[in-house]
């Protein structure tokens, strides 16, 4: 039999497994707080929401009574900032307004990438346009 490996790191799920929309899943607080916090593991949360910045979901989840720091978080569009960077290029973001803050200081001038997000206001003929040019 193959020896266990030590468990080093658990990555959660965000919706659906500790919140529902605005509300908390029954138990989840207690299971964070009782179970993994407990445990010798290296914790983060992921999603791949991309209707809101990492702060404005950090607030949403502390109100729901979650113990969470901000770099515990990683999210799609964290991970659309890091290749943005990563490629040093300029994108035309058709992301919702409240994912924005997410992307401050990433130079969206004469873009030549785009990120899609959830966001159908800005799924319309002239934006589509600038989005293939």
């Amino acid at each position: 039999m193959a020896a266990r490996r030590a468990l080093k790191a658990v990555l959660v799920d965000l919706s659906g497994t500790l919140h529902v929309e605005d509300s908390a899943v029954p138990g989840a607080q207690e299971a964070l707080k009782r179970q993994l916090r407990s445990a010798p593991v290296t914790i983060r949360f992921v999603t791949n929401t991309t209707k809101e910045c990492k702060r404005d979901l950090l607030e949403r989840l502390t109100k729901l009574g979650f113990d969470i720091a901000e770099n515990e978080i990683f999210t799609s569009l964290t991970a659309a900032r890091n290749l943005l960077e990563q490629k040093q290029v300029r994108p035309l973001l058709l992301v919702d307004d409240k994912a924005l803050p997410d992307f401050t200081g990433i130079a969206t001038e004469d873009p030549n990438a785009v990120v899609v997000g959830l966001a159908p206001e800005h799924f319309h003929y002239e934006m589509m346009n600038r989005a293939f040019r």
